[in-house]
């Protein structure tokens, strides 16, 4: 059964949000495009894995996707974790292609289609981290006793696994997406104890969604982007290439003609993706270039804004806002 779903996507708008509206030609530009790509190539990876998994028993099985979660010493985060009666699995997705060579200590050189060469660290030693810090979480909060288990897996079955040296083998604990289930049914075969009962996992599965914290970093501070370098306006929603104007209690897209109720809405998300998630008048009237505060007042209360705050530090809350854009 997947608890929790993947929560990368909203790591992938916040960056096409700030591609789609930072100004043209910004030096950061070459740098926010890249990073999409790669975030964009990490979420198809990790969903590789959902096929696979999808063949387990859901009711034997909790699966958590994107856990971030808190200890001494900041924030650790896993990408998939099974929870099983008889034991805790922990996927690493590595969404690598072309050819991956292993040296003796588990450092990953990757030739891609091109040719080119890219240098990795050893994946093994990643997600061993990952196990430490989370067996010292759970014994914490007292399941101390589950054994944890890791795969680092390789999204796609074409990814050529190699090992440079003809001494040595690629370590069993790095798989393709495609070998996942059998795997897993290999883990039960010497893990037959059941140490917990459902309610117990459900239980658990509970403690760590409620325990998992979404990264709020600002994207404009990460990459050094001014709130002026910032395209601010309502886009049209047909052309997609113009600033609506409000007129007569619509707005009209004077490039293609289209006309809408409630293009706002959806400025209004892209403001909450880059800023955050309050806005007042002010902030509301500059970013959806509306002048009258009683018009911006009415837009934000249209959009299932809440209105918070006292009367002079006034301000409203983006969470939610309604999504029906249309």
């Amino acid at each position: 059964m997947f608890v929790k779903p993947h929560d990368k996507l909203v790591e992938v708008l916040r960056l096409q949000v700030l591609e789609s509206r930072l100004i043209y030609n910004h030096p950061q530009m070459e740098t926010v495009i890249n990073d999409l790509r790669i975030k964009l190539a990490e979420v198809r990876g990790e969903e590789q894995l959902d096929y696979p998994l999808g063949f387990l028993n859901n009711q034997e099985y909790l699966i958590l996707h994107n856990l971030r979660i808190q200890d001494e010493n900041g924030f650790f985060q896993i990408d998939t974790l099974v929870i099983y009666r008889s034991y805790l699995l922990i996927l690493e997705a590595k969404n690598w292609y072309g050819t991956l060579l292993f040296d003796k200590e588990g450092n990953v050189i990757r030739i891609g289609d091109d040719g080119k060469e890219e240098g990795f660290p050893n994946p093994i030693v990643q997600v061993k981290m990952q196990e430490y810090r989370l067996r010292k979480w759970l014994h914490n909060i007292g399941f101390s006793d589950l054994p944890i288990h890791y795969f680092v897996v390789i999204s796609f079955s074409s990814t050529i696994l190699k090992s440079i040296s003809p001494d040595e083998n690629i370590p069993s604990n790095i798989i393709h997406s495609n070998k996942l289930y059998l795997k897993i049914r290999e883990l039960n075969q010497v893990n037959e104890q059941s140490l917990y009962v459902h309610d117990q996992l459900l239980k658990l599965s509970n403690i760590l969604i409620q325990a998992h914290s979404p990264s709020t970093a600002n994207v404009l501070l990460k990459y050094k982007i001014s709130r002026d370098d910032i395209q601010t306006g309502v886009k049209c929603p047909c052309c997609q290439t113009n600033i609506m104007i409000r007129s007569k209690q619509k707005w009209h897209c004077r490039l293609c003609n289209y006309f809408s109720k409630d293009a706002h809405v959806k400025a209004l998300l892209e403001y909450k993706l880059l800023f955050g998630n309050r806005i007042n008048i002010r902030e509301a009237g500059e970013f959806l270039q509306v002048e009258s505060r009683h018009t911006v007042k009415r837009l934000l209360q249209s959009a299932g804004c809440q209105n918070s705050g006292g009367k002079k530090g006034a301000y409203y809350l983006l969470d939610k806002i309604n999504e029906t854009t249309k």
